[in-house]
Order: structure tokens, then sequence, then C-alpha cells
């Protein structure tokens, strides 16, 4: 069948639903380069799953001409049962990762191999992990269909049957959660672009693709390339190629045992007869990792990259030049890259889960850390505000990898302030000439830091500082009271379907929570940096705040008008009726505004960005600290419908102050955007206020998504809605966002004029306080 004859069979099929032009055109296409003997077949399957899922027939069709490699016509049958069982017990993610891996999935357990299933290795596998993660790593295992990890969790296979034996079997097991922990403890989520480096600029100026700071870094990095996904598949190629050789070195007794293997799992793909030019490259990227270095072959370029790359010396930054080169070589040769099954051991890339997994750890590790710190410190310095004057004990010599804080604070004149140091081997904390030591748990906990962070920061010795002395305090948790589970119950929302042209009712429920407060270095940092900046904004909002002044020909007031008899008089003289407008009143001018600011918590925050929006909020809350305006600022995030999360910082009628200050400081980026349910539930928030101007002003670098079916249209329809929904309520929302392919989609979300992308990050909290100014006045 030809492109027009599917298409009009698709939208036979998809009936009563509506699919846009561009999702037909793009079926149809898939379903057309399939050879014509199996298209009818495609289009029953497809038939088949569109009722239970229309993302997951449009995966099926997504992921068949790589499955077709593998299996033959008559398999179909039983092979889209199995993607239905796949996506009944596991969701449209499973499914998705289940006909990724058609052959660990399916094809091995058809061939009756002695498949070993996870929760059968799990009982060897989890201590042989606990061992290989030592007490710095906290690693998780859980069974899924594609061989990937968090960095909290390493994601292994629900079953793997490519050997007849269990014992070798069960040997591939150990070989894939080895290499998901050397991609842990080695960096491969920690990979951080700069800017400024050559490599970057160097790629950027050949495709003419800019780096995107508002992505995660490895997604970034994809993006820079016309062919993102050929991108990520040969970085995926090169960092096994690294964490081989580092596994060699590490773990010598495995990869020995390991080795005969690689071949044997090699041989069994199904490859093309006549492989395209690019095609033949990544076989050969493969081989190297099976074979190793071929010392009789020709060699050539792709040996070269890859012979160089091999080594355990090797960091994540040599994988990200090696496969900038390949990409290069592998692009210049003639196309296209054809279907093929991937190599088992290789693991898939989740740079967006780890990128969450490892915020969600490191401040759950600050609190704990800050909190036990902070318990040592109250005996430490109750001492010192005690002591004389003219104590000379000796101060003790710290080493310079030390972390040493001054303790801001209200003290006597003669009374020097107290300085806190934590020793560089975490054992003892010394406040002026008393040292304590840490506790065995507090010392591990340090050390899980410092080697996740490099060090521990400054800013958890302030923190702890403050919590000890006059900082804040988290409040204990009361009594499971009736009062606090309402407090905790969530709040329901519907979620728009344009699909179905009505809303799904309670769909999402939304948590409110609270941010903790931090006091450490951020404050004083921004108030350092942008010194001039935050005088101008204060003169210039200063000249904003509401005046007086006095309103003259009222008939009643606060004094008399003496202009205005004297008029009286005269016309009275004249014969004319005089006016009785003869009274001075004094106006009192007032803005009568209320503004939310809704902030972009996801995960895509990390690094400049994040501190480019927290330094963007303490700039305008300072200004409008001067103002006067009446604001309140949220933060936003979650995964899935069932958790979306809006975290407090300040409320519309709460006033600016330093707890506040160091919740802007605390902010930290979380999950996923899914924007629909916080956005009505502030609409709600404004629409009780009587203010006369109500806005609502969006911080954020990307557009709506969530980790389930939250995504593209659906995500956008849905996020336009919630915001219709505000302006007939007489709000008015506006976007700040730095996400460069934004024109893309953000007109058809906030309107034409209600939205401005800020091309470079660094320039928001310049140009923040001038977008308000500018709908405000």
């Amino acid at each position: 069948m030809n492109a027009d004859a599917i298409s009009k069979h698709l939208l036979t099929i998809t009936a009563p639903d509506v699919l846009n032009d561009w999702e037909v055109e793009e079926q149809a296409a898939a379903v057309a380069a399939l050879p014509d003997a199996v298209q009818g077949e495609v289009l029953r399957h497809y038939q088949a799953i569109w009722p239970v899922s229309h993302g997951l027939a449009a995966l099926f069709l997504h992921h068949l001409p790589r499955a077709l490699t593998c299996l033959a016509p008559a398999q179909l049958d039983e092979w889209t049962r199995a993607v239905l069982a796949a996506y009944e017990k596991e969701g449209l993610h499973g499914a998705d990762l289940f006909m990724a891996a058609v052959e660990s999935t399916f094809l091995c357990r058809l061939r009756g191999e002695a498949a070993l299933p996870f929760s059968a290795a799990l009982p060897r596998l989890r201590p042989y992990v606990q061992a290989l993660a030592g007490p710095l790593l906290d690693l998780d295992l859980a069974p899924t269909a594609i061989t990937a990890t968090d960095t909290a969790t390493l994601f292994l296979p629900q079953e793997i049957g490519f050997f007849k034996e269990e014992r070798q079997n069960f040997l591939l097991y150990k070989l894939l959660a080895s290499l998901l922990w050397t991609q842990v403890a080695f960096g491969t989520y920690r990979w951080l672009p700069a800017p400024e480096d050559d490599l970057l600029q160097a790629v950027s100026a050949r495709y003419g693709l800019r780096l995107d700071a508002g992505l995660p870094p490895l997604i970034a990095f994809f993006r820079l390339f016309p062919q993102p996904a050929l991108a990520e598949e040969l970085l995926a190629l090169t960092e096994t190629a690294r964490l081989l050789a580092l596994l060699r070195q590490e773990l010598p007794g495995l990869m020995q045992e390991a080795a005969p293997l690689l071949p044997r799992l090699l041989a069994q793909r199904a490859v093309p007869l006549e492989p395209s030019a690019q095609t033949a490259a990544l076989e050969e990227i493969r081989h190297f990792l099976c074979h190793g270095d071929d010392p009789g072959g020709q060699g050539g370029e792709i040996q070269a990259i890859l012979r160089a790359l091999a080594t355990p010396t090797s960091t994540v930054a040599a994988s990200i030049r090696a496969t900038a080169r390949l990409y290069d070589t592998i692009a210049a040769l003639a196309g296209p890259v054809q279907a093929t099954p991937p190599l088992p051991f290789v693991a898939a890339f989740r740079p967006a889960e780890a990128l969450a997994a490892r915020s969600r750890r490191q401040q759950e590790e600050k609190t704990r850390f800050v909190t036990a710190l902070a318990a040592l410190l109250p005996a430490a310095v109750a001492p010192e505000t005690e002591s004389a004057a003219g104590d000379s004990a000796p101060t003790p010599n710290h080493s310079a990898t030390d972390t040493a804080l001054l303790i801001p604070g209200t003290t006597e004149a003669a009374q020097p302030q107290p300085t806190v140091v934590l020793d560089a081997e975490l054992a003892t904390v010394t406040v002026d000439n008393q040292a304590i030591a840490l506790p065995p748990e507090l010392q591990r906990l340090g050390q899980r830091i410092a080697a996740d962070l490099g060090q521990v920061p400054a800013a958890y010795v302030a923190a702890a500082a403050g919590m000890a002395g006059s900082g804040y305090h988290p409040q204990a948790v009361g009594p499971a009271t009736e009062e606090n589970a309402a407090a905790q119950a969530p709040l329901v929302y519907d979620e728009w379907d344009f699909r179905r042209n009505g809303f799904r009712k309670e769909w999402c429920a939304l948590y409110e929570k609270e941010i903790l407060p931090t006091k450490g270095t951020f404050i004083e940092t921004v108030n350092r940096k942008h010194r001039g900046l935050l005088l101008r904004l204060r003169r210039q909002f200063e000249m904003m705040r509401p005046g007086e002044r006095f309103v003259r020909r009222q008939r009643d007031g606060d004094d008399l008008d003496l202009d205005a008899i004297v008029e009286a008089l005269a016309d009275a003289k004249a014969g004319q009726a005089p006016s009785d407008r003869l009274f001075v009143r004094l106006r009192r001018d007032e803005r009568q505004i209320a503004v939310v600011f809704l902030v972009d918590m996801s995960s895509s925050t990390e690094g400049w960005v994040g501190t480019a929006i927290k330094e963007s909020l303490f700039l305008m809350s300072e200004a409008l600290a001067v103002l006067g305006d009446a604001y309140a600022i949220y933060g936003f995030s979650g995964m899935r419908r069932l958790r979306s999360e809006l975290y407090h910082i300040k409320h519309l009628d709460e006033p600016y102050n330093d707890l506040v200050r160091d919740k802007i400081a605390a902010i930290t980026p979380q999950e996923y955007t899914r924007m629909g349910p916080p956005l009505r539930h502030l609409t709600r928030l404004l629409a009780a206020t009587d203010a006369k101007a109500r806005l609502l002003i969006t911080l954020s670098d990307g557009k709506p998504e969530d980790y389930d079916d939250y995504k593209g249209e659906y995500a956008i329809e849905d996020t336009r809605h919630a915001l219709i929904e505000a302006k007939h309520l007489g709000i008015h929302p506006f976007c700040i966002t730095i996400d460069q392919q934004a024109h893309d989609y953000i007109a058809h979300l906030y309107g034409e004029v209600n939205y401005i992308v800020i091309n470079d990050v660094r320039s928001l909290p310049n140009r923040m306080p001038e977008i308000y100014r500018a709908l405000t006045t």
C-alpha cells in the first residue's frame, strides 16, 4: 500500500478520535517503509493496540522496524500479546523498554533458553552490588526491560536467557550490574558542559546548533548534533569501552570470566546482510567492545579513537570527545543507519532521571548532615559566649582543605565571632579552640557528600551553625490529628484532554510542601555580586511607590480650596451660580496589584540555570520590598499525575524577611514539569484576592513534561487550557523562559505578547525587574 492508502486506513482505525495531520503522516510513513508482505498484519495489530493506549500504538510503530530485524512475521501475534501484557504490568514506559529489547525480553524465551529471572538472581546479586558500592554509595536494584541507572537504582533486565547455562546468565547479570556501578562511581552523569569548552564550540560551529543550558547536560550534548539519536548511541558505545577498561583494572577476575561471553552476544544479533557504510562503522565499534583491539587488523581512524579511549585513566570527558570525533567520521559515510539489535551489555542513558535522583539525594544528605551537625554545635558555642575577653588559648592550625566558617550573629564588640572548622578528614568539628569528635554515622555521611561534591560545602556548615544558634529550626511534626491529616491531604484537580475535548475529572493530586530554609553564603554572594544593580533597582522601584497628592475642587474634603472659594465669590458677584466644589481632599494612590511568581524546579534547572533563577528572585524580592506590592513565590515540580508538588516560598500576605531569603537560597532542582495542577491552584489563589491587577508570572526553562504520558501536544494543550481558565477569571498570565526552542510553542500557550524568551540565562537577574516594571506600570 502507498502512504495515502495507509493514511485513510489509519483514520478509519482511530475514528472517532481525530489524529493531527502530522501524526497521520508520520505513522503512515512508518508503515509504508515496511515490506508490503507485513503491512496488513501490522495495521491489524495497530488496530488491536489503539483502543488500549494511543501512545502505545505509536510506540509500537516506532519500534517495529528494529523488531522485524529479529522477528519473523509469524511471531508478530505473540509479540503483540507480550507487548500488551508488559503495558498492563508496567505501564507505557515499561512497554517501551520491553519493545526496545526484543531479543532479551522475547526471543530468548521463545527459543527455550535457560532464562534466569531477576527475582532468582537478586539474592546473590544484591550482596555483590552492596560490596561494590561500599559505604559511600547506596544503590538499589530493580527489574526493567532496558539496562540503565538513575544513579540511585540499577535497572536490570527482568530476565536473561542469552545462554543455555544459568551460570552464564547470572554472570551476565553481574557484568551488567558492574557496568552500571562504574557509571555511578566513575562520573558518567557528573559531566557538566562548559560554554567555553573548545570541543563544544567546535561542534556548535560545525553543525550550527547551540548548547541548551536548560537541558540535562547529556541531552544538551546530544542535541548539538543534527542526529541526536546517533550521538546518544555513540556515547553509549564509547562509555562502555571506557568502563570495560576500568573493570579490567578494578575487577580483573570478573572480566576474565565474562570476556568469552561478549563475542557470543555479538554473534547472536541479526544484522543486515548488506549494511550501509554508517551501519558497518557502528558494527566495527561493537566488534571492538566484544573482541578488543585486533593487533592483526588494518586499524583505521575508528580503531585509533577507541584504542586511545579504552584505558583505565580515561574520564567521561574523553568519551565525550571520542563521541564527537566518531560522529564526524560516521556522518561523512553513506547512510542511513539501519536498525540493528543493541548489545545487551551496553546501557541506555537516563539523564533527566539521573539528574532528579542526584538532586534528591543531595538534598536529603544535606538535610541530614546539617541537622546532625547542628545538634553538636550548641554545646561548643555556648562556652565561647561566657569566656573572658582575655582568653589567650592558642588557635589551632587547620589544613587548607578544612571547611571553615565565621558564624555571623549579634555579639559583643569585645567578643570575637566564633569560627567553625570542619577538618579535612571529617573526624572533628572545631568551634574556636574546642574540638568535638563527629559520630561515626556523621563521618560516613560527610564522606559520601565529599565523594559526590568534592568536599563538604561551606554552606552546609553555615546552615548547621544557623540552626544551632539563632537560625531556623524545622518544626516538629505534631501528633496525628484530624487537622494535620487535612493539612497533608492532596488537592485534587481536573486535567484537560484535548483528544476528547473534555476534562479528566479529579485526575491530578497536588501536594503543598515547605522548603527547608538554608543558612549559607548564597545571599551574601548575590549581594556582593549585584551590589550596584541592587542599589539601582531600589531607587527605581522607590520612584514607583504610591504617593499622596491633593485633589482640588471637591464637594467635601480635608480643607478649604481657597482658589475655588475666590472663583465662587466672583461668580456670585457677577450674577452666576457659584460652584459647590470648594474643598481640597488628600488622596493616597494605591497600586492594588497582586503577583504570584511560579518557579520551575524541575531537574533541568540544575547548575547555572537554577542559580540565575534564584538570583533573579532575590533581586526581585528586594525591589518589591521597597515598592510594597503584594506578591507570592511558589516552586513546582513532581512526578506523574498523582504526585504534583507545589513548594511554598512566600505567601501573598507573608512579610519579606530573612526566612524568605533563606528559602530562596534553598531552592533546588527536583523532578518533572507538570504545569497544569500548580497553575490551576494558583489561579484559584489569585482569584480570591480583591486586587485590581492580578499577575501570574511563570519562570521556566522548558516546555511542560512529566514522566508519564504528559508530554508533547497533550501537555501543551492542558497547560494552555489552564492559562485560558486563568484569563477568564481576570488573571494575566505571563511567562519568562530561557528555552531557546520556546518559539515553537510558547505563543500558542501564552499568546503573542504574553511571554519573553531570555537568550542568555546570565542576563535573567537584570531583565526580570525590567519586565516586572513594564507589566505593572
